[in-house]
């Protein structure tokens, strides 16, 4: 039995995120369609793909939400198959939509996994800053149209470094852990656009868009640094901002 890896990249506008829901398209249920279409072909269908009736289901890194993007998704699964790296990828390709697209497969340890194996993940955030959005940015990233000071971003973004408990800023799971540590966050300009970096061990569901929307918020208001702190020590989701708009979103890289 091989545990196989993929990389993949999507954009994630059609799509309801990542994780197989009822009634839904979602990325994981396009790719795990194919995995079974592979599957029947070699001859293992249902045991090796991980739908429903085999009991094992494709692993990825971390579910994105519905409209994010992924440049560096990781995902898994077990099979018996012996087609190459390179045949899994072709197959796939061949038989998934083209906003989803296999850029990598390769052979994993038995015991890898791509959530529990991840030492930090990546996201970047885009925001599109000028006076007129043009149609071809609307899926792809926010469109902010007034003035912003860089400056006070960053100073927002610093007080996040380090290990806190998120709860303000995320929308918790049942016996969920808050605790995250950031390794680095910045905004920076780049033409007409604002980047936010943020790498972490791991995110909390919304964590990064609901970062994203309570800074510019209070930017907008000219509030102080130490507001970042009162919104973490008070730990309840109504003491931040609103969460941004999910096209701005990209899973950039899961690093193992």
């Amino acid at each position: 039995m091989r545990n196989v890896a993929l990389e993949i990249a999507y954009d994630g506008t059609s799509y309801s995120g990542w994780q197989v829901q009822d009634n839904a398209v979602t990325v994981q249920g396009i790719m795990e369609e194919a995995l079974t279409r592979i599957g029947a072909f070699c001859g293992e269908a249902g045991a090796a793909t991980g739908l429903k009736s085999g009991g094992r289901r494709l692993r990825c890194a971390g579910r994105t939400d519905a409209g994010v993007h992924a440049l560096g998704q990781v995902a898994s699964f077990f099979t018996e198959s012996r087609m190459t790296a390179r045949e899994f990828q072709l197959a796939l390709n061949s038989l998934i939509p083209f906003d989803i697209r296999v850029l990598r497969v390769f052979d994993a340890p038995a015991e890898f996994h791509p959530r529990f194996g991840a030492k930090r993940r990546w996201y970047r955030y885009l925001v599109y800053n000028t006076d007129t959005l043009i149609p071809f940015f609307r899926n792809y990233a926010l469109w902010l149209a007034r003035k912003v000071d860089l400056d006070r971003l960053n100073g927002y973004a610093r007080r996040i470094l380090g290990a806190h408990d998120f709860t303000s800023f995320a929308s918790l799971e049942m016996d969920e852990a808050p605790i995250r540590e950031v390794y680095s966050c910045e905004f920076t300009r780049k033409g007409e656009f604002i980047i936010f970096d943020i790498a972490a061990n791991s995110f909390l569901r919304k964590m990064v868009r609901t970062i994203v929307g309570t800074f510019f918020e209070m930017e907008k208001q000219g509030e102080g640094e130490e507001r970042v702190d009162e919104i973490l020590e008070a730990k309840d989701r109504s003491e931040a901002g609103s969460t941004a708009f999910p096209g701005g979103l990209y899973l950039v890289k899961v690093f193992y």
